[in-house]
């Protein structure tokens, strides 16, 4: 689900990372001089838990730590030897260099839930991820960035002195809510997405302690989707390590605090509901103090909601430093010797990856994430091109206890142990040190195109006190065809704090204009010089980002036209070279091929969803208008979005006459027509309150074809009674409901 946090404007929680000095040794700079801490005695290898000498018995102790929303592409594209991309293409057709990833995105967040992830892979061109929200905001193309050694310098030494796996993907083509219940029994019941009202502050639960009205959205093998309370009974890793005597706890922030939603075992009742939840359910706090005291279980989870990655919730620096803490706790620690360490990130957060995902189920896989193997008996400095999914970790588990698989998932992915060599001697820790990080949440903002004399929307750059002094904003001074507004000059930010600084682009001539926006203030690291790019347009558009959006309507039917104007403010003809119109819209114009200086000219887009343009499973429509010209920022595009069903029933409410209390009425029909050019299959139809329905729609409604529902009333008390018809079926738009009122006498 996008939108994962809720961002305190006055205060940045993922600041609160002060350093537990126990933790931190010394790190030489490029990451390769590992440093064992000369008071840790580390425990010898043993037999493993099988009781075997040598190979995968010696693994005591497994880590699962999970973090948020990055494909493998954003963060190790440039990664040396590893299957990494630079550049991607887009949906104009062009192909893009992927830019510097910001350190923090707020308040942008690019979608990745299961529509938008299915739109951005587009059939495996992988070349859609502009059209998804937040993907490309006014040329900025955010979906289109990555890390570089330089940004996450702590994550390559990793990768530098363990295993970095390049061909591991994430379980399902959706966000957090699926692919964390992959992390935990291999499987999600067939969930697609978590749904419902506005998510309240502090987020709440992702599962039995969901509030009121959330519920899973369910697809059956036939695509019929379905809803339910996202609270299930399924058997997950922890069961079956429990079922044999297997120490294990899952470590999560707790009930109220940022990052609950992440507890992934919430979702299962057994556990939430039962003694487990007290007493192998803890704090992500408590997880570094366990591992130095060489209390940690055989098998850990860790999660954690404020330092996890995630772009929009959390910066990079603050979320690797957290990672770093984590980890050298457990190096020094007394079980480091034994010890496999999984760290992965739980979804592509939208971000482009270039490799097209292989076809497991129809779930998934997903886009690559990547997966960090640290552990003594890693390889050292290994990339595994080897198959992996969340699943994979989990069979690692399971042959390392000699468990069954819970589900084909995990009995067909790849156990990981490629990765390591159990008969090396064991590698020193690598103690490393957490690093300063940025006051500016990004080093380089673009703007795109914009015409000459006017104003882009602004871009929100964030100053954030990450340290545990104060620090003062003395200055800031813009460079350039830019200008700010802020709060921040002479602004004192305790730790933890942050202003805000909002950058306008005002072109004062056509083609690239650069600029800078320096920082100077009483951090060491000032003054910090944020790069500022933007194109001077001779064309202007009306609409700028989100774009053009069309209320929902039927399958095959035409929408009424919406207007984009385009207004030449140039001193020369702007000739228009092709108009060229992405997924279930169409456009007409009367611009011709030139438009003369400071004449207008408009395009008519309208909205005509099919099958063919659609997302399977999803109501939303995805597009772009696009613009060739002979303007230096063409092609010029205008976002289009949608939403669509191919399910109408007629009428969409009944009401029945009045009717004796325990008797029924005669039926009242309800016509279900097939707007779609594919079959409409439904999952169910059910009725609710003091109604019952027979329907002649189960085996299926062929394309422009029609069922009917036949709907009774027998009040079962006086006065007013209320009820719904509800109809599951494979439509993007399902569940639809009908909604049913009577009158008992």
């Amino acid at each position: 689900m996008t939108g994962k946090f809720k961002l305190n404007p006055n205060f940045l929680v993922c600041a609160a990372f002060i350093l537990a000095a126990s933790f931190v040794s010394a790190q030489s700079s490029n990451g390769k001089a590992p440093l064992a801490p000369a008071s840790t005695a580390q425990t010898p290898a043993q037999p493993g838990p099988n009781g075997k000498p040598g190979g995968i018995g010696v693994i005591q102790h497994v880590v699962f730590l999970i973090k948020e929303n990055r494909s493998f592409d954003n963060y190790f594209g440039t990664y040396p030897g590893a299957n990494g991309a630079t550049s991607g293409p887009i949906s104009t057709g062009q192909t893009i260099n992927l830019g510097p990833t910001p350190d923090y995105t707020y308040p942008l967040d690019p979608e990745h839930d299961f529509g938008g992830t299915i739109e951005a892979m587009n059939n495996g061109a992988m070349n859609h991820f502009d059209l998804i929200i937040d993907g490309n905001v006014n040329g900025g193309f955010l979906s289109y960035t990555q890390a570089t050694q330089t940004s996450i310098p702590n994550y390559w030494s990793y990768a530098q002195n363990y295993v970095l796996a390049d061909n591991m993907f994430s379980s399902i083509k959706a966000d957090s809510f699926t692919n964390h219940l992959y992390t935990v029994a291999a499987q999600d019941d067939g969930a697609i997405m978590l749904k419902g009202p506005t998510r309240p502050k502090g987020n709440p639960g992702w599962g039995c302690d969901s509030p009121v009205g959330d519920v899973a959205e369910l697809m059956d093998a036939n695509g019929n989707l379905s809803n339910q309370v996202p609270c299930w009974d399924f058997q997950t890793l922890a069961d079956s390590l429990q079922d044999i005597g297997v120490s294990w706890k899952f470590y999560a922030p707790a009930s109220g605090q940022i990052g609950y939603n992440f507890s992934t075992l919430d979702a299962i009742n057994h556990i939430r509901n039962g003694p487990l939840w007290t007493t192998n359910i803890a704090s992500d706090t408590q997880f570094a103090t366990d591992a130095l005291a060489g209390n940690l279980p055989a098998v850990s989870w860790l999660v954690t909601g404020v330092e996890n990655d995630h772009p929009k919730g959390c910066a990079i620096c603050a979320s690797e430093n957290w990672a770093v803490n984590q980890i050298n706790a457990i190096m020094q620690g007394p079980d480091w010797n034994t010890t496999a360490i999984f760290m992965t990130w739980d979804d592509s957060g939208g971000f482009y990856d270039h490799v097209v995902p292989p076809v497991d189920d129809q779930f998934g896989l997903g886009p690559r994430v990547p997966l960090l193997i640290i552990s003594p008996y890693a390889k050292q400095g290994y990339i595994s091109h080897t198959q992996y999914e969340f699943s994979s970790i989990l069979k690692f588990i399971e042959e390392l206890y000699g468990l069954p698989p819970l589900t084909q998932r995990d009995a067909n992915a790849n156990d990981t142990t490629d990765s390591f060599d159990f008969t090396q001697s064991p590698t020193a820790p690598l103690v490393l040190q957490p690093r300063s990080c940025p006051i500016p949440s990004a080093n380089y903002v673009p703007f795109g195109g914009q015409a000459v004399g006017t104003s882009s929307p602004s871009y929100n750059l964030t100053l954030t006190n990450w340290g545990t002094s104060k620090i003062t904003i003395n200055k800031l001074a813009i460079a350039g065809d830019f200008s700010y507004k802020s709060s921040c000059n002479g602004k004192t930010l305790g730790a933890g704090n942050l202003c805000y600084v909002t950058i306008t682009f005002n072109p004062t001539a056509m083609g690239q204009r650069n600029g800078t926006l320096t920082i100077t203030d009483t951090g060491g690291s000032s003054p910090q010089v944020v790069n500022l790019s933007g194109i001077g347009s001779q064309g202007e558009l009306s609409v700028y980002y989100p774009g053009l959006s069309f209320p929902t309507r039927a399958f095959s039917t035409t929408s009424a036209p919406k207007p984009i104007n385009l207004t030449n403010v140039g001193s020369t003809p702007l000739s228009i070279s092709s108009v060229q119109v992405v997924g279930g819209f169409a456009q007409t114009n009367n611009c011709g091929t030139s438009v003369a200086p400071g004449v207008t000219c408009t395009f008519k887009v309208t909205f005509k969803p099919t099958t063919a343009t659609a997302v399977p499973g999803w109501k939303t429509f995805f597009g772009n208008l696009i613009i060739w010209d002979s303007d230096p920022a063409s092609p010029q595009t205008v976002l289009l979005g949608g939403t669509a069903t191919a399910v109408t029933p007629a009428p969409g409410s009944l009401t029945f006459a009045t009717q004796s209390v325990g008797t029924t009425s005669a039926p009242l029909p309800v016509k279900v027509t097939n707007t779609g050019s594919d079959t409409l299959t439904f999952g169910s139809i059910q009725t609710t309150g003091d109604f019952a329905e027979t329907d002649n729609c189960l085996g299926g409604v062929i394309p422009r074809g029609n069922c009917t529902i036949q709907v009774t009333f027998t009040p079962s008390a006086t006065g007013t009674r209320t009820g719904t018809v509800v109809l599951n079926d494979n439509d993007g738009a399902s569940p639809q409901t009908i909604t049913l009122t009577g009158t008992g006498d």
